[in-house]
């Protein structure tokens, strides 16, 4: 058996999400620039600006940033599945679709070659290369959005989330992909490290510093949080084991794409190639501050 490609992960996230819980998304795959008018949320209230530190993406290190291949049918159906867990602190489960099973078996079952005959490559090669592939190297060419009130940077924005364990806040960057749903990294949402759920998310668009002026259309609070089975069940104490599963989506209570916007999502099996743009909140800049760059 091979191990399931990237492509797949995507799939069974957004896939399972998204099409079993009507109310996620639009239409798969659709952006929206939003209709301009502003939004603010007045209930939430509970955003406190800098009592957050940004959540450290996990450590790849060079021995460890492999995931061991799965090794059964029954076991990676599984992986795929969502759990999730309500603002009221209610377990949630949404097992595999058949289509999405098929798939899943489909890949696991596949050759380990390629067009050409040759062995197919499962995994990334940079991700070989431990932390040290996930750092910036050269010029840093990242520039600071200054107005993030316009699409598509008003679409885009901070994720705040709580401890259970400490009580202490942590953030993540985190990006509108339908009128109520969120897409960020399973990792802003669940601790290994506490074995547990992070709670009181809070999604803040288009965060502009460090004072709640700052936060042009408010912060809006979570209806429920997901993450693919895998991404717990998989764990073998260390990040490389459940790298490919860390995505995560969360749910808001408020319909906040509609004025601000969502960027669209897509599976593509050969990108090719293409320019990244890449939007976000990096920890090593000011508080609050939205950043781009590009790679190629």
């Amino acid at each position: 058996m091979t191990k399931l490609t990237n492509a797949l992960i995507v799939s069974a996230l957004l896939s399972t999400a998204m099409w079993t819980v009507p109310v996620f998304a639009a239409d798969p795959g659709s952006a929206s620039a939003g209709n301009g008018e502003s939004a603010r949320d007045v209930t939430s209230g509970d955003y406190k600006p800098g009592r957050a530190k940004p959540i450290a993406p996990p450590k790849l290190t060079d021995e460890d940033s492999r995931a061991a291949p799965l090794a059964d049918e029954a076991t990676a159906v599984k992986s795929y599945g969502v759990v999730g867990r309500s603002a009221d602190g209610k377990e949630i489960k949404i097992e595999p679709s058949e289509a999405l099973r098929e798939l899943i078996i489909k890949e696991l079952n596949a050759p380990a070659t390629g067009k050409d005959g040759a062995e197919r490559k499962t995994e990334d090669p940079d991700l070989g290369e431990g932390e040290a592939g996930r750092q910036v190297f050269g010029t840093d060419d990242r520039e600071q959005v200054k107005n993030t009130k316009t699409y598509p940077f008003s679409a885009i924005g901070y994720l705040e989330a709580k401890s259970p364990k400490t009580g202490s806040f942590g953030s993540c960057s985190a990006t509108l992909i339908g009128p109520r749903t969120v897409l960020t990294a399973a990792h802003c949402l669940y601790s290994h490290e506490d074995k547990d759920w992070l709670s009181d998310y809070l999604f803040v668009p288009g965060l502009n510093g460090s004072t709640a002026d700052d936060a042009p259309f408010g912060a809006f609070a979570f209806e429920s949080a997901y993450v693919l089975q895998g991404f717990i069940d998989n764990y073998q104490g260390y990040y490389g084991s459940v790298l490919l599963w860390d995505l995560g989506i969360v749910t808001l209570k408020q319909d906040v794409g509609t004025n601000l916007g969502w960027l669209g999502y897509a599976n593509y099996d050969d990108l090719g190639d293409f320019t990244a743009n890449l939007v976000g909140y990096p920890g090593d800049k000011p508080m609050g501050t939205m950043w781009k760059a590009n790679c190629e």
